[in-house]
């Protein structure tokens, strides 16, 4: 088994890494996605940030997110190849985003979460994000707000 690595990447990768981020939101999320879905979702925001999770050549994981008003950054979309699960891959990713959003001075870390999805509820819990709140994804599905305040001490 090779070794995990890990790699972040500031703005828009290229496109056969994009590619590879693609399929493996496909494989985890069962979506049907192309790049070019990816393109026109990221290509205007602001502070794009790609964490990635490498086991040798093999992208096992990713995090993406991004600025989404001045001082919050919202992780956006995750995962991790149900292969590679039960490594702290997900974990490992959430705390590098965590430690480049502060680096960053960012304020607030938010992410949205499918209700059903208790694994990754937990995951953001251990990591210090709370529900903030709740909605209705086009009236079916409930998906719960979390954010997490990462200002230093008394700013």
């Amino acid at each position: 088994m090779h070794q995990l690595s890990y790699e972040l990447i500031e703005g828009m990768p290229d496109d056969e890494l994009l590619g590879s981020i693609v399929e493996l939101s496909n494989t985890v999320f069962g979506f049907n996605e192309e790049i070019a879905g990816y393109k026109t979702a990221l290509t205007n925001r602001r502070r794009l940030l790609f964490c990635l999770a490498f086991q040798g050549p093999t992208l096992t994981g990713f995090k993406v997110g991004y600025e989404e008003r001045p001082r919050y950054f919202e992780s956006w979309r995750g995962g991790v190849l149900p292969s590679a699960r039960g490594q702290g891959i997900a974990g490992q990713l959430m705390e590098l985003q965590h430690e480049w959003c502060a680096e960053a001075r960012f304020a607030f870390i938010t992410t949205i979460c499918s209700n059903h999805n208790t694994g990754m509820l937990r995951l953001n819990m251990r990591h210090g994000l709370l529900v903030t709140g709740t909605y209705l994804d086009r009236g079916e599905e409930l998906k719960l707000l979390l954010q997490k305040d990462i200002r230093p001490h008394g700013a």
